[in-house]
């Protein structure tokens, strides 16, 4: 209540400036509760004190530090947004830097972890959208405050921030509650109607290297929640504040449309960053995304991304064991390992290729492939009208 109250403030006009230039009006400001810090170094502190807490307290809830001259306040100057549990308590803070020039304070700097507030075990915004989520069975993970807020004028009320940490396993465990259970082996099956079974969660991820290793965290986590993740990645790189500001509120509700499946993305996000065009550059996607294919513990879906993948590195369906390096009634010999017509059949084209490089235990074709996977050469994964070329 205070630092919302303080948001009025003369000396607040820098914090009401940044606010209308990313497209929120006062209204919306005081639906999230924004407010602001004075930029004095005991406000806060003078005026709990007056209100009867002890520094002890204070202290304690991550408002205050102790200096050499006793307490003063943790934030300053700043854009307040708080940070609620479910029920609608605030718990803390997050904030942001106003004076750019100040590069010795950090830009973002949240309430520290106290006896209420862990980082790991809320998600902002979650108080405003946990009715949304419920309803639709959707959550949009999102990377910051403003973009939340952005979500949620746009028309996207189901989307959440996690605060200043990595979306992890307690973050699960909160979005799996309100989406309800999500054991059904349907789960993340995109129906005709546009929604998927069981709900969805869906990251905004970057397309840059962050957004991977965040995405490879997500698909670690937890393979049935993973099963219904999604990833809308906007090709431009811009979050949902920025692109609510620059193409409207319907380009948020695209983007989040735009979602494909967390395993899509992620093999995707490897053979993006790979020449394609290059015998190597396909031998390399091959090995860099075999360990996530297998990964995949679903076996109908491990099978099915198999498929995908060859498609995805552009390969000739009938190459390799069924024809070019398979003529009928011939036993072939590929890096040393024999393989009959009878076993050969068993896969075909480049779908063999994959299963010997990820499922090495496939009975007694797996025996035999098991010593392929570092025998595999450029010239091995030639078709045959490639050679010929």
């Amino acid at each position: 209540m205070v630092s919302r109250a303080q948001l009025g403030s003369p000396e607040a006009h820098a914090g009401r400036t940044f606010l209308a230039q990313r497209g929120f009006t006062q209204e919306m400001c005081q639906h999230f509760g924004v407010g602001y810090s004075p930029q004095s170094w005991d406000a806060l502190t003078k005026h709990l004190r007056s209100r009867g807490f002890t520094d002890a307290e204070i202290q304690a809830a991550g408002l205050a530090s102790q200096g050499n001259r006793g307490l003063y306040d943790r934030f300053r100057g700043r854009l307040m947004w708080p940070i609620r549990d479910i029920t609608g308590a605030t718990v803390g803070f997050g904030a942001r830097r106003l004076d750019d020039s100040d590069k010795d304070s950090p830009k973002y700097l949240n309430t520290p972890e106290t006896a209420i507030y862990k980082k790991s075990q809320v998600l902002y915004g979650l108080d405003l959208a946990k009715k949304a989520i419920a309803a639709d069975r959707k959550v949009v993970i999102v990377e910051g405050y403003t973009d939340v807020m952005a979500a949620h004028v746009a028309g996207v009320p189901y989307a959440v921030a996690t605060c200043g940490t990595a979306f992890g396993s307690e973050h699960v465990k909160i979005v799996r509650r309100l989406l309800g259970d999500v054991a059904d082996p349907a789960a993340g099956v995109v129906l005709s109607s546009g929604r998927a079974r069981g709900g969805e969660v869906i990251f905004t991820f970057d397309g840059d290297a962050a957004g991977q290793k965040a995405a490879l965290r997500a698909f670690h986590e937890d393979q049935n929640f993973a099963s219904q993740t999604f990833v809308a990645v906007e090709k431009s790189g811009m979050d949902p504040c920025d692109l609510r500001l620059a193409r409207g509120d319907q380009a948020v509700k695209a983007l989040v449309e735009s979602r494909i499946p967390l395993f899509e993305f992620v093999i995707r996000s490897v053979i993006d960053h790979v020449d394609l065009r290059t015998v190597e550059g396909r031998v390399s996607a091959l090995r860099q995304c075999a360990p996530v294919v297998a990964g995949i513990k679903d076996q109908a879906l491990r099978r099915e991304y198999t498929r995908e993948l060859a498609g995805w590195l552009g390969m000739v369906p009938s190459g390799l064991l069924s024809g070019a390096l398979c003529p009928a009634g011939q036993r072939q010999w590929i890096g040393g390992v024999g393989v009959s017509p009878r076993e050969a059949g068993r896969c075909r084209g480049w779908e063999w290729v994959l299963l010997a490089l990820i499922w090495p235990t496939l009975g007694a074709l797996g025996r035999r492939l098991a010593r392929l996977p570092g025998r595999v050469r450029p010239r091995d994964l030639v078709t045959r009208v490639e050679r010929q070329a």
